[in-house]
């Protein structure tokens, strides 16, 4: 028998990586309130919660429980999609004017990092091998010879176990257990790495004198181990110790057949035995059993590598373990087999004197082959008894691969839109009888595009994993691409879910439609990514500019999206400008800041723009990017005095979104702090800044706000920092000397100070100005 548990290497499972920040929104404690950056910026709604129904929406929602699910107008079933939704078209303009988006007051604007939804989940999978002596054994149960293969561990074996085993903090007790019973059960998810736990433990029985041999028992599937260790005489020498699979959890969970295979083997002094067994449920206890969790894969792989390569220099054995492709596929393939699988690679491949990118890189399968093997494994999935079972895969699978690493009851809700829309056309007369997804999820995935869901206490279940991410795009490759059928329907089920669920979801589904778009532009232009533009409905808007942002990845059509999005700007369209403003607060926009930056000029200059505030954080997402400081300074202090009185408006909503962000380099203080310091010459404009959006009755509850945000920096952990507390101080001063802001400045300060009466900062601004009026 061969699998992931066979492996010569076990211990504890490290913490799994850090949700990246890269791929998830900051917490509330890290940002002190949600950004709506995703909707919109007029009164009157959550950027987070769905559109309300039209009047016909609900209408229709109402005749669908009526009957039972959708149906067409006249009360039959569908024959189409079309059909389906005869009042929705793909990207269609939201009847009636859907409010949108507003920046609540100061909460919306305290510091933070960040609001980008992007989100990545490490999987993976593989198997390994053990013990080098075998024999065949046949024993005879229920009337039938049965096969069986005992292994024996060399002392080679038992010496390389003992070099390569990373031993963990559950070790220690089912050591102790295995001592006094003869018997212990380790349980755990499979690839934990359970077979190498239980060798490392009767290897210490070894060492000790209590066993002569270690091996192990390899059965038929089929075959319980009840009825095998009946036969013990026969299959267990007297003074081994044996590792033995059950596969049946249900067997471990009964107390009475565990001291039955004590009985049979362990007990007396005969051997000793390690059961290894699935995870225990929640009610099952035992005195017997010790869960074993996964091994941290750079130990793990650490370790092999010292093991068989000790001549190898420590310098670059330390290369090796930090390369970026080696952490990529940890991060990727913590599963111990997988681990040593790279381990076995990487030793033949050091020796022949390969990089260690290529060794990666020849690991990995052929994305898109698995995807397709995944797609047709679904569509013979259905029966005369279920015919309801191919679409329900296909489903699943889809949302789980676009959706990978997203919460997993995000995943099952857009799972179940989509089979909605794929039972109708394929399976069109199927009437499910039963839950949609009851079959339990690891029956419906297809094997190899899962990754790991846990290692115990530290796991994620609660999201998709892949066990690549290359997947994602695979399955949009061979869904557009292999299958004609799917392409409308992923088109209507990817316009839904942009509408619905949360930012990180709609994200994604706009990142999704921009991948499609590199198959066909015009045909996703046309329907989906400009009626989106031109919606009324902000969260629509933000997913064209998302989309448009995952096509300028793809170098072949980056000026193709520009030209796009200049055209939008030339137009007299208020929806358009302000999607464009949207392109340009990401990607797109930092990439060339002096064009962006100019356009966001033109689109802050019409009118109807002052209900929307995406100028301002188009401008943001540009500052963000180290080598566009100057060039941010320059154009929102030229706004600050325009001529046109709509362009000041925007620049002063600009100051509020980039005095909120925090610093690259120097986290705990906002950026433009930082930059002005760094740069004396700048802190002119930054008091212009802060002195036109205290100024300005649109911005001035929240830019007061911000500064007490500000002010209370010098004293958040981390220290003072001499340098930008006496910057902060002298900005301050600068700023309220202004007539305008003097008496509402020195009466703001003086409430802060009455709620912190300990601030000498706030007390020092306080007498100053004062000071500076008496004078």
């Amino acid at each position: 028998m061969t699998g992931d548990d066979d492996l010569d290497q076990v211990g504890v499972a490290a913490p799994p990586p850090e949700a990246g920040a890269a791929d998830v929104a900051p917490s509330a404690d890290e940002i002190g309130a949600a950004d709506p950056a995703d909707g919109d910026d007029r009164p009157g709604a959550s950027s987070d919660a769905p559109v309300d129904p039209t009047p016909q929406e609900q209408a229709v929602a109402r005749r669908d429980v009526a009957d039972g699910g959708p149906g067409a107008a006249d009360g039959r079933r569908p024959e189409t999609l079309h059909e389906w939704l005869p009042k929705q078209q793909l990207g269609k303009p939201s009847s009636g004017k859907t409010p949108d988006d507003a920046e609540s007051p100061a909460e919306a604007f305290n510091l933070q990092r960040g609001d980008q939804y992007r989100t990545r989940v490490n999987t993976v999978d593989g198997p390994a091998a053990f013990g080098t002596n075998a024999v065949s054994v046949q024993v005879k149960l229920g009337g039938q010879r049965i096969t069986l293969t005992r292994y024996e561990l060399t002392g080679v074996d038992l010496q390389q176990q003992r070099r390569r085993y990373v031993q963990g903090p559950n070790f220690p007790s089912a050591l102790a257990t295995l001592r006094t019973e003869g018997l212990v059960i380790v349980r755990g998810p499979d690839g934990s790495g359970r077979r190498g736990a239980g060798h490392a433990l009767l290897e210490r029985m070894y060492a000790e004198g209590r066993i002569v041999a270690v091996g192990g028992l390899v059965m038929p599937d089929g075959v319980v181990a009840g009825e095998v260790l009946s036969q013990s005489e026969a299959i267990f020498p007297a003074g081994w110790g044996l590792v033995l699979e059950v596969r049946d959890g249900a067997d471990l969970a009964d107390e009475s057949t565990v001291e039955a295979y004590r009985t049979a083997v362990g007990h007396g002094g005969r051997g000793y035995v390690v059961l290894l067994g699935p995870s225990a449920g929640e009610a099952e206890t035992s005195r017997y059993a010790v869960t074993h969790d996964w091994p941290d894969p750079a130990a793990v792989l650490e370790r092999y590598l010292e093991t068989e390569l000790p001549g190898f220099p420590p310098d670059a054995l330390r290369t090796v373990l930090t390369d970026e492709a080696t952490t990529e596929y940890l991060a990727i393939n913590r599963r111990p087999g997988r681990v040593v699988k790279l381990a076995r690679a990487l030793v033949e491949g050091l020796r022949q004197g390969k990089a260690t990118e290529e060794v990666v890189a020849a690991l990995e399968p052929d994305w898109r082959a698995v995807a397709r093997a995944a797609f047709e494994d679904a569509l013979v999935a259905s029966s005369a008894a279920d015919p309801f079972g191919g679409p329900r895969r296909q489903a699943l699978r889809t949302a789980y691969a676009i959706f990978d690493g997203i919460e997993l009851v995000d995943v099952l809700s857009a799972a179940e839109q989509l089979l909605g829309m794929l039972r109708l056309v394929e399976a069109p007369d199927s009437t499910p009888a039963r839950p949609v997804f009851d079959d339990g999820l690891e029956k419906l995935f297809y094997p190899d595009m899962l990754g790991d869901l846990g290692t115990g206490k530290e796991a994620s279940p609660r999201r998709a994993q892949l066990r690549n991410a290359a997947l994602s795009d695979a399955f949009l490759d061979v869904a557009w691409n292999d299958y004609d059928t799917t392409r409308e329907v992923l088109l209507y089920w990817l316009d839904r879910v942009v509408t619905s669920g949360r930012p990180a979801m709609r994200l994604r589904a706009a990142q999704a439609v921009g991948k499609l778009a590199v198959y066909d532009f015009e045909k996703i232009m046309a329907d989906l990514i400009r009626p989106w533009a031109l919606d009324t409905n902000g969260m629509r808007r933000q997913a064209a500019a998302w989309a448009l942002e995952q096509v300028g990845r793809n170098d072949r059509f980056v000026i193709r999206v520009r030209r796009r999005v200049g055209d939008w700007v030339s137009s007299n369209d208020p929806e358009l400008h302000d999607t464009a403003a949207r392109v340009y607060g990401t990607e797109l926009g930092v990439a060339i800041p002096d064009v962006a930056l100019h356009d966001l000029r033109v689109i802050a200059a019409d009118p109807r723009q002052r209900a929307y505030r995406s100028v301002g954080r188009a401008v943001a997402g540009i500052y963000q990017e180290a080598g566009s400081t100057e060039l941010v300074f320059d154009h929102v202090d030229a706004w600050l005095t325009d001529d046109a009185a709509d362009v000041r408006t925007h620049a002063t909503w600009a100051v509020l979104f980039l005095a909120r962000l925090l610093g690259r380099d120097r986290p705990e203080w906002p950026q433009l702090l930082v930059d002005a310091t760094v740069v004396p010459e700048r802190l002119p404009a930054l008091v212009r800044m802060w002195k036109a959006a205290l100024a300005d009755p649109a911005t001035a509850y929240p830019a007061w706000d911000l500064m007490r945000q500000w002010l209370e920096l010098p004293y958040r952990p981390g220290g003072p920092h001499e340098d930008l507390s006496e910057a902060l101080s002298g900005l301050v001063r600068k700023t309220l000397v202004d007539r305008r802001l003097r008496k509402r400045g020195l009466w703001h300060l003086r409430l802060w100070h009455g709620r912190r009466p300990e601030d000498l900062l706030l007390k020092e601004l306080i007498d100053r100005p004062t000071e500076d009026r008496t004078r």
